[in-house]
């Protein structure tokens, strides 16, 4: 909650009519009219503002428990397994056991143009929000492994940037500070002197993938060239709802995978993983003839999700993660249907490209819990082996780590 940017979060939603019917005429977004009208929507609110109301070493903790069996629910969840997730000091999936579970914590560039800032009545110093942002993680770790001495997790974050914020010089220091280029894991409960083993950039706050000044330009072309040449990977947003700082259209066009095509092209060797694989849920984004072909037969019906397909077809290190859109059965069943009407060669290019996410504590607008979002993608039609690869092998390799 110290992070984002409320009041930009607030004008983006004042700069585009059109923007504001197409998002509230969806029917799945975070919060919608008729989920607000909901008799549970209070509770649910509650729950997740609690969750995002906490220190991060504390919601680190809580995310353990959770697993751990520590707190209880009045509702019966469809899929609650019958023994804690963490128990016998291992995490216990399909059957399978691990002794340590890599968490991935992603921190947001909430900067902003002081441009921006000096039109307010209360102005203050944050053109660089990523810093403290980045200290605060590592202070929450700290706090984590001194409560958990025993814990499973181990925490290997991505930094925030978007270059159009900051000099290069700034992302230099920066890179140098925080990213771990060693592709090794650091031992347990250990944190790096350079804790970062990868770069988050998120589009719906304003990153555009390829922008059109030259100025701007230059600094993407910095990035993208430091992380295919140090094998870095990137994880962006791409799904239509998010933490917004532009109006609906502009963010939509920054985060439309499709826009990731000219970096490729010029990066092909560049690791990226899209957030979310590209859910939609504007209705009218998903009106076209593709979309509604797509429903008739239960496959995604997403544009974006095409897109992503048709980018991992074309570059070798294009993934994508099921975060927050696996708050939903429906979700893996559409999946899975695409999955099975696709030839052997494309359907192995496509699981071994997909990632395990959760989106913790934003999904707590969809689920009441991480356990219950566990559970789902447990009772997922995927074999237990494509489970073992979306959860571990697809990672390792996604993060280059040896």
């Amino acid at each position: 909650m110290n992070e984002p940017n409320f009041a930009s979060f607030l004008n983006s939603f004042y700069d585009s009519a059109s923007g504001i019917i197409s998002a509230n005429a969806a029917t799945n977004y975070i919060i919608t009219p008729q989920k607000m009208r909901g008799n549970n929507f209070l509770n649910m609110l509650t729950n997740a503002l609690t969750a995002f109301s906490r220190p991060i070493g504390e919601t680190l903790c809580v995310m353990e428990d959770d697993l751990a069996g520590l707190y209880t629910s009045d509702r019966k969840h469809e899929y609650e397994p019958l023994l804690p997730y963490i128990h016998d000091g291992k995490f216990h999936f399909r059957g399978m056991e691990a002794d340590k579970i890599i968490m991935i914590p992603l921190l947001m560039d909430f900067s902003q143009d002081r441009k921006i800032l000096d039109k307010i009545y209360y102005p203050y110093n944050a053109e660089d929000k990523i810093t403290p942002y980045a200290e605060a993680t590592i202070k929450g770790i700290e706090e984590y492994y001194k409560a958990h001495p025993d814990g499973l997790f181990e925490f290997y974050p991505f930094i925030g940037i978007d270059p159009k914020l900051h000099t290069g010089e700034f992302m230099e220091n920066l890179f140098d500070r925080y990213l771990n280029l060693s592709h090794k894991f650091h031992k347990p409960h250990e944190i790096p002197r350079k804790p970062c083993y990868g770069v988050k950039v998120y589009p719906p706050l304003g990153f555009k993938p390829w922008p059109n000044d030259k100025e701007t330009l230059e600094k993407h072309r910095w990035l993208y060239s430091f992380c295919e040449r140090n094998r870095i990977p990137i994880i962006t947003h791409s799904d239509d709802q998010g933490f917004r700082g532009t109006g609906a259209e502009e963010a939509w066009a920054n985060t439309d995978p499709a826009a990731w095509r000219t970096v490729l092209e010029n990066y092909p060797s560049l690791i990226i993983d899209f957030a979310h694989f590209g859910k939609q849920y504007a209705i009218a984004t998903r009106s076209n003839v593709q979309s509604i072909s797509a429903r008739l037969r239960k496959h995604p019906d997403s544009p974006w999700f095409y897109s992503i397909i048709s980018l991992m077809m074309d570059f070798e290190n294009v993934y994508a993660d099921v975060s927050f859109s696996g708050c939903s059965d429906d979700f893996y069943t559409e999946l899975l249907n695409y999955l099975k009407d696709q030839d052997e060669a494309k359907r192995e290019r496509i699981i071994s490209r997909i990632l395990f996410g959760s989106d913790f504590s934003v999904n707590l607008f969809k689920v009441e819990s991480y356990t219950e979002y566990f559970s789902i993608f447990e009772n997922s039609g995927f074999t237990d082996e494509d489970i073992e690869r979306i959860a571990e092998k697809n990672t390792l390799k996604f993060l280059s780590l040896e």
